[in-house]
């Protein structure tokens, strides 16, 4: 029963792997606290994992930085040409690289105020947290590039812009509130957490959509374009009397709500099973300063009859242009009120643990970028990785863990994303911690994704 019960969760972490590659976007993310063997971090990853054999916990001030970038230094391909004396890049094969990978850019920063957790009884844990987050994600539209080098003679033409999703950055301020159950009969432990959310600021580009037609005779261009923007949150951007702009702001107050689920299953006091989905929910009623900006009438038609460039330097010409467009995009600003929520994340874990000194742990990673209830109009991106980790336990006062994901950015697959975590537990009552949780390489020349946590818990255990 035990061996079969073991190949059944290999295969099942075999076909996660294959599916974790199909959508071709990554996360830089190991999660290398989910199998921790009693860090309190792992229970804001699943509200089933409250700390084993511990009484109570506080959480003090943490810092969470992940930052991911769609080049590298050696992406550049920068090399000196000892004839010229200068540095030389081929711009050609860096954008053909940049297109296949999306060029697309992240970053996320969680300050965590305050946690605590409690142990009501054997049977019941309570967990609060409090904090603020930020999530940005961005892609260029290096299609562009293709159109200017390429261009578009005798044949019209989509631009794949790498998403329909451009940018969307946003800031909130959480309060969460979660309970563990333990059952009394088997080796089960079930988890939900509520978090009340109140939004600071959004700026998302949710759609775009750009058709390029060329005239029967070429001698001119058209472009069709579809987009949807949105503001909103404490930022009123406002001109005066003298056009100059001037900011105003005022405290946030654009609440909301998210769900969080968790389980987690032992078998035979070493292997653990578990799954978590976290953020799931309408998020947050965005009311303040709202403008979102769309089309007046149906798709915006723009003729395009070229541009001289010998008057590049003419910055009425130039101007003219400017505002020629702008005023062919025709659109409009609707102030009415929207619902917007943080990425929904998924978590499914395993691991096996020998004579609480060792965990050998697998663990899968999925976000929806918007959430999964997206307002009317907006696009998402799914990403996500698989990560394997090894954490050593000394007597609960140090754990050091090693993690490694594999990741595939749309070009090729990436089997090395390393991670370390360290922390020292004097006393086994404090938490000393630092963890890289994700590089996306050992080489600084190749790096292009980093995760760091640096902060300290305290812990009490059952005696």
């Amino acid at each position: 029963m035990k061996s079969r019960i073991i190949i059944y969760t290999a295969a099942l972490m075999l076909w996660i792997l294959q599916a974790g590659k199909a959508d071709a976007q990554s996360l830089s993310d190991n999660g290398i606290f989910y199998h921790s063997f009693s860090s309190p971090w792992a229970y804001s990853l699943n509200p089933a994992l409250f700390p084993k054999g511990v009484s109570s916990y506080t959480t003090l001030p943490r810092t969470n930085i992940n930052v991911s970038l769609p080049f590298s230094y050696s992406d550049l391909g920068i090399q000196y040409d000892n004839e010229r004396q200068v540095a030389v890049m081929n711009l050609t094969d860096f954008l053909n690289k940049m297109y296949e990978r999306k060029f697309r850019t992240s970053a996320n920063v969680d300050m965590n105020v305050l946690g605590v957790g409690y142990s009501l009884g054997e049977r019941l844990k309570l967990g609060v947290d409090a904090g603020i987050r930020t999530s940005s994600i961005t892609t260029l539209p290096i299609e562009v590039t293709r159109l200017l080098t390429e261009g578009n003679l005798n044949a019209n033409r989509r631009l794949e812009l790498g998403t329909t999703m451009l940018s969307h950055t946003m800031a909130y301020a959480y309060a969460s509130v979660g309970l563990t159950y333990v059952h009394p009969d088997i080796p089960l432990s079930l988890g939900a957490r509520f978090n009340l959310l109140d939004g600071i600021q959004i700026a998302s580009i949710d759609k775009i959509a750009l058709d390029v037609l060329t005239s029967a005779d070429t001698s001119s261009m058209m472009i069709e374009m579809d987009y949807m923007a949105r503001l909103g949150g404490i930022m009123n951007v406002q001109l005066d009397d003298l056009n100059k702009t001037e900011l105003k702001f005022s405290f946030p107050r654009n609440f909301g709500f998210t769900f969080d689920l968790g389980a987690s299953f032992s078998l035979f006091d070493m292997l653990d099973v578990s799954a978590s989905i976290l953020d799931v929910g309408p998020g947050m009623r965005w009311s303040q300063n709202i403008q979102v900006l769309v089309p007046k009438e149906g798709k915006v038609v723009i003729p395009y009859d070229g541009f001289d460039i010998e008057r590049i330097r003419d910055t009425a010409y130039i101007r003219n242009k400017v505002d020629s467009l702008l005023d062919k995009i025709n659109y409009r600003i609707d102030e009415e009120e929207f619902w917007y929520a943080p990425p929904t994340k998924a978590y499914v874990g395993a691991s096996f643990t020998a004579f609480n000194m060792l965990r050998f742990g697998y663990l899968f990673h999925g976000e929806w970028s918007n959430g999964w209830f997206r307002p009317s109009g907006a696009e998402g991106i799914f990403r996500c990785n698989n990560t394997i980790s090894l954490h050593a336990n000394l007597f609960g006062w140090f754990e050091a863990g090693v993690a490694n994901s594999i990741s595939y950015d749309g070009e090729k697959a990436n089997f090395l994303n390393p991670g370390i975590l360290l922390s020292f537990n004097p006393g086994k009552s404090v938490q000393l911690y630092v963890a890289v949780d994700y590089v996306s390489s050992i080489y600084a020349v190749d790096m292009r994704s980093a995760h760091v946590y640096l902060g300290m818990n305290i812990l009490h255990f059952n005696d």
